[in-house]
């Protein structure tokens, strides 16, 4: 299948946003964390480079989204610029799950601080992003019992055979590593992971926090175009959630 350079060149854009996203929100600092899509009908994927001449994340361009093929081979990269060291867990996750089309992996602080402490995720609220993080609880976030950076293919099957099917899995630690059917799915499933992680981290902080009450009123919601990862969809395609987070990126 051959990709046109529109298509190509949205998707690169993409990639930007969400790095610029989730750099912005604090999910990742500075030059730690890279986000990936699959390139549609192709064994490539389009990745954030690391190297001398990178960018950190909030302040991503064009330039730093390099394509790669699934055997890791380099197919374009300016000089200055080289694959993560991490790109073994995103190219093993596209290979054993056809239907991921974007991985993130990123850091956020309240991860790897309850990781450590052995302090699990609780689905305590149930507004806002509620029913998104109840929904991400229930399909299973497990957590990886490892915090060293996933350097080749015997680690990223380690670490494969942890997350599984699902959505997200934590890093012990460490950080976290999400995949999603679209970029902007796996922005919101970062971001989502990120919330619950922060206020999770503020409970802990005043006492023992606990699951909502009314959960199986939750489940009768979670069907629909409004419990779609990131909210509803525009006549554009967009989720909410994703053209909030542009909104505020251009504000600057």
């Amino acid at each position: 299948m051959t990709v046109s350079v529109a298509n190509l060149t949205e998707l690169r854009e993409k990639v930007v946003l969400a790095c610029r996203m989730i750099g912005s929100r604090g999910v990742s600092k500075g030059s730690f964390g890279h986000v990936s899509a699959r390139i549609p009908g192709t064994a490539s994927v389009l990745i954030k480079s690391k190297g001398p001449d990178e960018e950190a994340l909030e302040f991503t361009t064009g330039r730093d989204v390099i394509t790669l093929a699934l055997d890791g081979q380099v197919l374009e990269a300016p000089a200055g610029l080289q694959a993560p060291a991490e790109t073994a867990m995103h190219l093993a996750i596209y290979r054993a799950r056809p239907e991921v089309m974007s991985v993130i992996h990123s850091h956020p602080l309240w991860v790897v601080v309850l990781t450590a402490c052995d302090k699990p995720l609780v689905g305590m609220y149930g507004a806002f992003d509620g029913d998104a993080a109840l929904r991400l609880l229930e399909e299973g976030l497990p957590t990886f019992q490892g915090s060293q950076t996933i350097t080749d293919d015997r680690m990223a099957a380690e670490f494969l055979a942890v997350m599984g099917n699902r959505r997200a899995c934590l890093l012990r630690g460490h950080g976290m590593t999400v995949a999603g059917t679209s970029v902007e799915d796996a922005t919101a499933t970062s971001l989502t992971v990120d919330e619950l992680a922060y206020a999770n981290y503020l409970a802990y902080a005043i006492g023992s926090p606990q699951g909502v009450p009314d959960l199986d009123a939750h489940r009768s919601r979670w069907t629909g175009a409004g419990a779609r990862n990131g909210g509803a969809v525009n006549a554009a395609g967009e989720p909410f959630v994703w053209r909030y987070n542009k909104r505020l990126l251009q504000r600057g």
